[in-house]
Order: structure tokens, then C-alpha cells, then sequence
């Protein structure tokens, strides 16, 4: 199958079965003989096809490229009513000079009227055209979805270090009191991480697992930060059979995090909401303004909420409403996305 494939995708091999076809058609077309498949009809096929060949070829390769593609529409026209001059020129030199001097026992002239002539010129101009154009917006939109999806990959693979470092270092804290909570926290990022690495290469993934990997990843966040901080997750509706594209809650509340946890004890807090209701997800969430450390907010500040915007509008395009609003005290976030 794999040879077969790339046997099809062979331009030589495209062009020949279409000339070869070319010929069949207009030697049955022009056929003035009574036996099937006559030698006479398809030499003067081919013979008839030395214009066709000019024609095709100076547009294919120097107008269209020249021009057309390059939205040269006037220019384009007016060297198509050249190409057809002279594809009509090379058409009576054939079959007026050039046949006269070949060593055949036939005798043919060009009988046809010049108006058939010019309407069979058009017709491959406008089918090679077409078809010229096809290939090119399908090689098109192979390279912008395979764009697409190496930055989609590239987006989605992106990990926080700080959030892990911070992290394992609480683990660590943890372990040297031998704290119960050990283990479980390290299932917890192990967990985190292989569904992160692993687990996310499908392009939708069930919303009931992200939420619970979400759960775990707050289970995370909440070693690192201060007793005081309030943390919420607030989740209505029906999760159940409802796939969404991976990880595009995970910046928000990372974001979140990371300014929320910083403030003053008694006013640190993460607030979360999400809503499921038929085929729409409502995703909210608000955090205080705190202060950010040099690490955050330098080279290692995390995918952000650019990473988002950017996601959606590859993923969920004209299908989501994206908000932030950013007051003196608190940042909000507000997500809509239509399943």
C-alpha cells in the first residue's frame, strides 16, 4: 500500500496517464475511421497534441506561478490570450509545415474550425488549471496541519520547572519529617507528569480525567503554599461523555498560582469554577495580585496565558470567548468553549 501510495504521488507518472487519457479522448473524438482503436486516429491525436502540450505547459509553469498565484489576475489573462495565440500557431505549423515533411502515408489537414479550436485550448487551460491549483492548496493545508501540530505538541508538552522544583523540594521537606503525606504526593506528581508526557497526544481527551488530574495538581500546589490560602474548586454539571482538547486549564491556574500564593497570608487565595451543561464548558478563575519571585517571572515563568489563546485559537476557532480582567487586587480569568 505504502508503494502504491507514493507509485500515485509520482508527477511524472500523473502527467503521463493524463496525456495518455488526453490522447484516447481526442482520438476518439476526431476518429474517421471505422475500426475500433485505428492507428490513423491516434496519430493525428498525437499530432493534435503538440499545441495542447505548449499550451499546458507555458501556463503551468510560468502563468500560473507568475501570475495567477500572485493575484497578477489582469496580466494573467492577457498572457493566457497569448498562450492560446500561440498554441494556434503551433497547431497549423504542425499540421501545415511539420506534417508535410514526415515520412507517412497519411494525409491529414486540420479540419477543425478555429472556434472548435480555441474552445478545446480553454477547456485544458481551465481543467490543467484547476487541477494545478487543487494540488497546490492540498500540499497547502498538508504543511499548515502539520504546522499546526508540531505547535500544538510543542504547547502541550511545555512543563513549568519551578512548579516541579517547588514541588519535589516540599516532597523533600516532607520525607526528612516522615511525613504520612509522602508518598501519596509523589504518586500525585508522578501521576501529573505521566499523564502530561504521555498521555495527552490525542487531540481530545475526557474532560472527567482532566478535571481529576486537575484535583491531583491542586493536591500539588497546595504543599507549596501558605496554610492560609484559600484554595477552591467549585465543579457543576455533568461531566460524563464530554471530550475537550488537553492541559488548556493548566496555565490558568498556574497563572493563578503563581500570584495568588505570593500575597499577604491572610489574603491569599485561588477561587475556581467549572460548568458543564449539554455541549458547553464555562471555566472560571479568580486570584489575588501578590508579589512574584525573580524565578517566576523570568525565563522560567511557565507557558503562560499566551500559551492559551494560542491553543484555542488553533483548536476552538470562533468557538470560545477568552476574558481577562485585571484589577488593583485580583486577576480573573473567564472561559467559554463550545464542545
Amino acid at each position: 500500500m505504502k508503494f502504491l501510495n507514493k507509485l500515485i504521488r509520482l508527477k511524472w507518472l500523473q502527467h503521463t496517464v493524463f496525456w495518455l487519457l488526453s490522447v484516447y479522448a481526442i482520438g476518439s473524438y476526431f476518429s474517421i475511421a471505422i475500426a475500433i482503436f485505428a492507428f490513423i486516429d491516434y496519430f493525428y491525436a498525437i499530432l493534435f497534441h503538440i499545441p495542447l502540450v505548449v499550451l499546458v505547459y507555458v501556463n503551468l509553469r510560468l502563468l500560473v506561478p507568475k501570475f495567477l498565484q500572485k493575484g497578477k489576475y489582469l496580466l494573467y489573462v492577457l498572457f493566457v490570450v497569448a498562450d492560446i495565440a500561440l498554441a494556434y500557431l503551433v497547431h497549423e505549423f504542425t499540421f501545415e509545415i511539420l506534417l508535410p515533411v514526415l515520412p507517412t502515408e497519411f494525409y491529414m489537414v486540420s479540419f477543425t474550425e478555429w472556434q472548435v479550436l480555441v474552445n478545446i485550448f480553454v477547456i485544458y487551460l481551465v481543467l490543467t488549471t484547476l487541477l494545478k491549483l487543487s494540488k497546490s492548496w492540498y500540499a497547502l493545508q498538508q504543511v499548515e496541519k502539520k504546522k499546526v501540530e508540531l505547535e500544538l505538541k510543542s504547547l502541550k508538552m511545555q512543563i513549568n520547572p519551578h512548579f516541579l522544583f517547588n514541588s519535589l523540594n516540599s516532597i523533600y521537606a516532607m520525607a526528612l519529617v516522615k511525613s504520612d503525606k509522602t508518598a501519596a504526593s509523589v504518586l500525585e506528581l508522578s501521576n501529573l507528569l505521566r499523564y502530561m508526557i504521555y498521555e495527552v497526544g490525542d487531540k481530545r481527551v475526557s474532560l472527567e480525567k482532566e478535571v481529576e488530574i486537575i484535583q491531583g495538581y491542586l493536591g500539588l500546589q497546595r504543599l507549596r503554599s501558605d496554610a492560609s490560602t484559600e484554595v477552591s474548586f467549585k465543579i457543576e454539571g455533568d461531566l460524563k461523555g464530554k471530550m475537550i482538547a488537553p492541559l488548556l486549564f493548566f496555565p490558568l491556574i498556574e497563572n493563578s498560582f503563581k500570584h495568588g500564593v505570593k500575597g499577604v497570608s491572610d489574603s491569599a487565595f485561588v477561587h475556581m469554577y467549572l460548568k458543564c451543561s449539554n455541549d458547553q464548558v464555562d471555566f472560571s478563575i479568580v486570584n489575588n495580585k501578590g508579589e512574584i519571585d525573580d524565578m517566576e517571572a523570568g525565563k522560567f515563568g511557565g507557558i503562560g496565558l499566551q500559551n492559551v489563546s494560542s491553543r484555542l485559537a488553533l483548536i476552538y476557532p470562533k468557538k470560545h470567548t477568552f476574558k481577562m480582567e485585571d484589577e488593583q487586587d485580583k486577576f480573573t480569568v473567564n472561559l467559554t468553549i463550545k464542545l
